[in-house]
């Protein structure tokens, strides 16, 4: 089964418990449940959010769209996360206001559809996970080369690097999770409640488990703003970089460096060289570009631009908008 089609019977599965738990939360004057309906309201959004982004991302590039759907990922994962933040800091303001003005609630509901929803969404969160396990193996190369007044390299390889997560989909898989965690908690409340009428133990458990969540979808918050910024999150130092760059003799000095991470499984990264001899034909050229590429493909860089520059014109920095 395709990975759209799975998603589609995630989203399907958690709308029928959306129902359940809205119409037993009102039958039981369950605040728990309602809550917990309206936390998986926005998490089956999320989930719609991402399979949007997956058929996006699956668009060929075009003219237009060069760089095609690459950045629909940490897109999506970046609003998933920051509306899961919303809903989880709205679930620990009830809470609290619950846990001051307690009403009395009928226990059983709550354990009948909360365990129902726990089944659901532990499920929807193992698929979505296997998902991303998935994603991480996807390997394709594509090379191609141009030369203009510059002599301009480029190499696009998408390695199997087992240590990159579709943010996209780990996103939605922390809403799933929260959805599950949530459940568990209005599941024990109910059992409390039944046995010993202690109506604010779902006030607590559920702030427990949302600071939980919140701590833990942190991470992926700040992963995708900073993808989004073009700002280099990809672990290779300066110093690391400059090494090997340098490291050919003919190559004197770099400019216009630019690193970014537009999706969880790419690294690209741009960059002038200026070569110490003004009078190397193309094919020395070539064989040094060539050469730097292969050194960069080895630091986890996918996607690599070299532009070439003689001495004359050689920039005093290393990165420049321009």
């Amino acid at each position: 089964m395709s990975k759209d089609k799975k998603i589609l019977i995630i989203i399907i599965v958690n709308l029928v418990i959306i129902i359940s738990e809205v119409s037993f939360g009102l039958i039981s004057n369950s605040f728990a449940l309602i809550a917990d309906a309206l936390h998986n309201t926005g998490d089956v959004l999320a989930v719609i959010v991402t399979y949007i982004a997956l058929r996006l991302g699956s668009k060929s590039t075009t003219f237009k769209q060069t760089f095609g759907y690459v950045r629909a990922e940490m897109m999506a994962a970046f609003v998933n996360t920051i509306f899961l933040y919303g809903t989880m800091l709205y679930m620990i303001y009830e809470a609290i206001n619950r846990f001051f003005n307690p009403e009395i609630i009928s226990p059983i509901y709550m354990i009948i559809v909360g365990i129902i929803a726990v089944i659901a969404n532990g499920i929807s969160a193992y698929i979505l996970n296997s998902l991303g396990v998935e994603a991480c193996g996807h390997n394709h190369s594509h090379e191609h080369s141009t030369h203009h007044a510059h002599e301009h390299s480029h190499n696009h390889t998408h390695s199997d690097q087992s240590n990159n997560e579709d943010a996209n989909i780990k996103s939605a898989y922390l809403h799933m999770l929260s959805d599950a965690l949530i459940s568990v908690a209005v599941v024990i409340a109910g059992i409390f409640i039944y046995f010993f009428k202690i109506y604010y133990i779902d006030s607590i458990l559920t702030v427990v488990f949302s600071v939980y969540i919140l701590y833990h979808s942190y991470p992926l918050l700040k992963k995708s703003f900073l993808s989004l910024m073009d700002i280099n999150i990809i672990e290779v130092s300066q110093e690391q970089l400059e090494s090997v760059i340098k490291e050919d003799e003919n190559i004197i000095s770099y400019s216009d460096l630019h690193i970014y991470k537009p999706s969880s499984k790419h690294n690209f990264i741009s960059l002038e060289i200026v070569l110490k001899d003004d009078l190397l034909n193309l094919v020395e050229i070539e064989n040094i570009t060539s050469i730097l590429e292969k050194k960069l493909n080895k630091l986890n860089f996918d996607h690599v631009q070299i532009q070439v520059a003689s001495k004359k014109n050689e920039k005093s920095y290393t990165n420049c908008l321009m």
